[in-house]
């Protein structure tokens, strides 16, 4: 009797499934989530059972991996794919009951594997500038069906889009400055020739794809996830090599500035501190009569940093060890407490 091997699925069979299930009556979302990895995949199952998590890794085609997956919290567990792409990875989880659930279960389990995977950050122009690229594509239809806004200190808002409205950057933007908050997500329907696709996308790298029609997933790796990646590199690249060195007895630091709109207040660089001090180990040198110093230690990976903050300028300085996703997550948090704060 002759064994049959299960076939291996590849990267092209894996397209074309999601192409056909997300554009069939029974489909379900599907969770994407672009992030960064330090170590390479055949560690990964190692890592996350350290993290109290789990993870079971099997390989398809040559950058693709199926993936099982479960969160520390109440044992839930995922099912999906990862594809490698060196730099980065993606990592898809299908939606088996509750949609909530399953991007519930994916977060708590990146947040477990930080500092070894590290999720992807955007700034709200970066979401606005795919929006931008859509709008213009020729032939075609963006239909906005509501965004996210978000203060740390405030639950998040939901701003429904009135129905057929076409996208406009200038609307959301005038918002955003008017509430003072972070645009956290945009949720949409893209048109072009005989596609297309529905799609939440939010600049912590996460991104949930509804449905569709005729190459609609294909369609949208296309012109929204590899933009987002582009720009996700980019930043990445930004804060890369930061960290303080020593050349010819003299010490190069490269600070990062956060430049706020507005003049900043002893209250706003109190709350700051309040807001660094519950995610960071820090040491508050200055409370901020009338500015800030504070050391910021990274829990996850060690890294380290001075903040200094007056009323026109937040000044972020990298110590010896000062990781790009570290230093990534840092300016994302300060970010959320001062929205309209442009980065140098």
């Amino acid at each position: 009797m002759t064994v049959q091997i299960p076939q291996k699925l590849t990267l092209a069979q894996l397209f074309s499934q999601l192409d056909a299930f997300h554009s069939s009556p029974n489909k379900r979302p599907l969770h994407i989530f672009t992030v960064f990895p330090r170590v390479g995949i055949e560690s990964i199952s190692q890592f996350a059972k350290k993290a109290g998590a789990g993870a079971v890794i099997e390989k398809q085609d040559r950058n693709l991996y199926d993936l099982k997956i479960v969160s520390a919290r109440k044992r839930q567990t995922a099912h999906g794919h990862l594809i490698d792409h060196g730099k980065y990875w993606h990592i898809l989880i299908r939606t088996v009951e509750s949609p909530t659930v399953a991007g519930n279960v994916a977060k708590l389990w990146l947040e477990r594997l930080y500092p070894v995977v590290c999720r992807a950050y955007a700034k709200s122009e970066d979401l606005l500038n795919i929006m931008d690229g859509l709008a213009n594509t020729e032939k075609s239809k963006l239909g906005l069906r509501g965004y996210i806004l978000r203060a740390h200190d405030a639950p998040e808002t939901m701003k429904k889009w009135p129905r057929d409205k076409p996208y406009s950057r200038a609307e959301i933007e005038n918002v955003i400055q008017r509430e003072n908050k972070l645009l956290d997500a945009i949720e949409f329907v893209f048109r072009v020739n005989s596609t297309s696709f529905n799609v939440r996308i939010e600049n912590k790298g996460h991104f949930v794809f509804y449905e569709g029609s005729s190459d609609c997933f294909s369609n949208f790796y296309r012109l929204v996830l590899s933009r987002f990646d582009e720009i996700a590199l980019m930043n990445h690249k930004f804060f890369s090599n930061r960290q303080r060195q020593v050349l010819n007895g003299e010490a190069k630091i490269s600070k990062i500035s956060l430049n706020p709109l507005k003049s900043l207040t002893k209250n706003d660089l109190q709350s700051l501190s309040m807001h660094l001090g519950m995610n960071y180990s820090t040491a508050v040198l200055h409370s901020g009569n009338p500015w800030l110093s504070m050391n910021v230690i990274d829990r996850g990976d060690g890294s380290s940093f001075d903040i200094y903050g007056y009323s026109s300028e937040i000044q972020v300085v990298p110590f010896n060890k000062a990781s790009p996703e570290s230093l990534m997550r840092l300016v994302y948090n300060i970010s959320e407490i001062f929205p309209l704060t442009k980065i140098a």
